[in-house]
C-alpha cells in the first residue's frame, strides 16, 4: 500500500509540475505577446507627442512679426556689445493688430528700453531668454487697449 500511496504522491506532484510549467509558459507567452515592444512603446509615445505639439501648434493666436531691434547691452567690460533681436507678438486677437500698427514707434521704443536694461548674462539661458520674453509682454501689455500680447517668441538673436 504504501508503493501504491507513494506512486500516487508523485504522479499528483509530476502533475501539478507539468501544469505549473504550462501554466507559466502560457502566462509569459500571453505577457509578450499583449506587451508592446520598447521600439514600438517609443513609436507610440512619439505619436502622442506628436499630437499634443500638433494640438499646441494650432492653439497659437495670430502672430505680429517685428522687424530686428538692435540694441547696446549693459556690460560692466565698458565694452560695446550688441544685441540683434527680431520678435514675433502672438495676439489675442487680430484686431490687436490695427493697434499694435499705430502704435508701432511706441512698441519699438518700449522694447529697446527693455531689452537695453540687460547684460549678456541676462539673456545666456532658456530660463533668462523666457524672463526677458515675460518682461516684454507684460511691459506691452501694459499700453494696450485692443487686447493682449499672449507670449512674445524670439525668431532671431544675435550678441555681438
Amino acid at each position: 500500500m504504501q508503493k501504491n500511496s507513494s506512486s500516487k504522491l508523485l504522479i499528483g506532484i509530476i502533475v501539478f509540475l507539468i501544469l505549473l510549467i504550462i501554466g507559466g509558459g502560457a502566462t509569459v507567452f500571453w505577457y509578450v505577446t499583449k506587451t508592446p515592444s520598447s521600439s514600438e512603446a517609443i513609436q507610440t509615445n512619439k505619436q502622442q507627442e506628436k499630437k499634443s505639439e500638433d494640438a499646441t501648434l494650432a492653439q497659437i493666436g495670430p502672430l505680429y512679426p517685428l522687424t530686428p531691434i538692435t540694441v547696446n547691452l549693459r556690460n560692466k567690460d565698458e565694452k560695446d556689445v550688441y544685441l540683434k533681436v527680431t520678435l514675433s507678438l502672438e495676439l489675442s486677437s487680430k484686431l490687436l493688430a490695427n493697434e499694435l500698427d499705430a502704435k508701432n514707434a511706441v512698441i519699438r521704443d518700449e522694447i529697446i528700453r527693455v531689452l537695453s536694461t540687460k547684460t549678456p548674462a541676462d539673456i545666456d539661458s532658456e530660463l533668462e531668454k523666457d524672463k526677458l520674453c515675460k518682461a516684454i509682454k507684460a511691459s506691452l501689455n501694459a499700453m494696450l487697449t485692443d487686447g493682449k500680447i499672449r507670449n512674445v517668441y524670439i525668431v532671431n538673436m544675435v550678441i555681438q
